[in-house]
């Protein structure tokens, strides 16, 4: 029986429903079987898969190259494990891009609804170092392997550092991180004089929508509970007020309306799920029938997320970061949206006990990175994924003050996946300030929040805050983003 071969794969689309055909195409290349293949190009006639998909880059939205005049890309790169030779693969692939529409006699480097491209094959670890070697060359009349152009492309090379930095062309002796720091050093002295723009990390939602993390994104808070810490008991009265407080949000500068239907504040107890779903789905319909703003379920339960996504949710926010509920993490996979995994300890009730850290900000990204993974492997892609440290769950004033004031450092330790911090009103504000009241601590929340939304080369980090007064956090966001783009 012939081995797994491991294959990094370029992907990418500009037509269409960019991101149903990445995955569509997916789909297409896990169902691969015998039928699909010329039976002399495959050693053996296993019934195991002959395409396994084992991992995911991030999705970048890049413009055009070459071909000028023509929509914008979705570009990432996957991890595949194959049985299928390099030229029995290229075989499947250009099946799968005909089947999904693209027309492979058209105009090259044109517009197409799905491209798939072989970059790196049989990548392998090296005995004795940390660098992979990016496998085998092929040089044929129909196949290059590595992709020829792989040095000029950024929408290539990004992707593959998310896959692996470390992976090391077999010809040209440098790992993807070589090449990209070789290649963005000529595309920013280019961006100087021409202002192209540079590619830009996206999160996509349902409907062929994209969050673009070319800037900070306010979420803006709905609590239908009568005991959240802050908001408890506003909008519980009606349907209606409900949604006439997500609108304001949205006009208060919102890109995500985060409806929660249960308190998760400190002690805390667990409410029946019928309840939280008599609470939060009406408001999502109702909200749905007249915004088309992205919305997210705060919920811990499986049931309630898929119920909420049916309703016209975008997103799951998830408190325990897949902990809770067993059957989370394999309902949003089936689902197919993006997933905010917190890091969190315990239960509301129980958290605080459980806030006993040697070094939190790795200790908090370990387990941040355990759930990834988890995520990952029950089928939540990395560019379906943002991760939230948990910003006053099972964490006492210092965890949280380290916690903002590493985030770059954190930012690294996570492979610089999308983060969500909620610092909100929180108690530690509170206790900082001694503002006991919670609406009262929306200056300290400012601070709070602009602490964190820089990288470690002074750049603006992808980042989501989650906060009760939007307008004031939008406000601050704004001027942030404009020191940091003055020259």
């Amino acid at each position: 029986m012939n081995e797994y071969t491991r294959v990094y794969v370029a992907v990418g689309a500009n037509v269409g429903d960019r991101f149903q055909n990445l995955m569509t195409a997916l789909a297409m290349l896990e169902e691969t079987t015998i039928e699909h293949i010329q039976f002399d190009e495959i050693p053996s006639f296993s019934q195991e898969k002959l395409i396994r998909l084992v991992k995911t880059s991030f999705l970048r939205e890049t413009e055009p190259m070459y071909v000028k005049d023509q929509p914008s890309f979705l570009n990432g790169a996957v991890e595949i494990e194959t049985k299928l030779s390099p030229h029995a693969l290229l075989s499947r692939l250009k099946d799968v891009e005909s089947q999904i529409g693209r027309d492979l006699n058209g105009t090259r480097y044109g517009p197409r609804p799905i491209d798939l491209d072989i970059i790196y094959y049989d990548v392998k670890e090296e005995i004795h170092s940390d660098q992979p070697h990016g496998g085998i060359i092929v040089n044929s009349s129909t196949l290059e392997v590595p992709h020829p152009r792989i040095r000029e492309r950024d929408f290539v090379l990004s992707p593959l550092c998310d896959l692996n930095r470390n992976v090391v062309h077999p010809s040209i002796n440098l790992s993807s991180e070589e090449m990209l720091f070789e290649l963005t050093g000529v595309i920013e002295e280019k961006n100087e004089e021409e202002e192209e723009p540079p590619a830009v990390k996206v999160l996509p939602l349902p409907r062929g929508r994209m969050l673009a993390f070319n800037e900070t994104h306010i979420m803006g808070i709905l609590n239908v509970t009568p005991d959240s810490f802050s908001d408890g008991g506003k909008y519980t009265e009606s349907v209606e007020l409900a949604v006439q407080q997500a609108i304001q949000l949205v006009e208060d500068g919102a890109s995500i309306i985060d409806i929660g239907g249960e308190s998760t504040r400190p002690g805390a107890k667990e409410i029946e799920v019928q309840v939280e779903l008599e609470r939060t789905i009406p408001v999502i319909r109702k909200l749905r029938e007249i915004s088309d703003i992205p919305i997210s379920i705060d919920t811990r339960h499986a049931h309630v997320a898929k119920s909420a996504i049916e309703a016209g949710a975008d997103i799951v926010n998830d408190v325990s970061g897949g902990t809770f509920d067993s059957d989370m993490f394999d309902t949003v996979a089936k689902l197919k949206v993006p997933m905010v995994i917190m890091h969190m300890r315990g239960t509301p009730e129980t958290m605080q006990t459980l806030a006993q850290y040697e070094d939190v900000v790795s200790e908090v990204s370990e387990e941040l990175m355990r759930q990834s993974k988890a995520a990952e492997k029950a089928g939540i892609p990395l560019w379906l994924q943002v991760l939230d440290p948990g910003i006053g769950f099972a964490k006492d004033l210092e965890h949280n003050l380290l916690l903002m004031k590493h985030s770059s450092s954190m930012r690294k330790m996570v492979n610089d996946i999308p983060l969500l911090l909620g610092p909100s009103r929180k108690g530690f504000i509170g206790k900082i300030t001694g503002e006991a009241v919670a609406e009262e601590r929306d200056f300290g929340t400012l601070a709070a929040c602009m602490s964190s939304l820089i990288d470690e080369h002074g750049k603006l980090a992808p980042t989501i805050l989650r906060v009760h007064n939007v307008k004031g956090i939008k406000q601050g966001v704004q001027i942030m983003e404009a020191i940091l783009k003055a020259k």
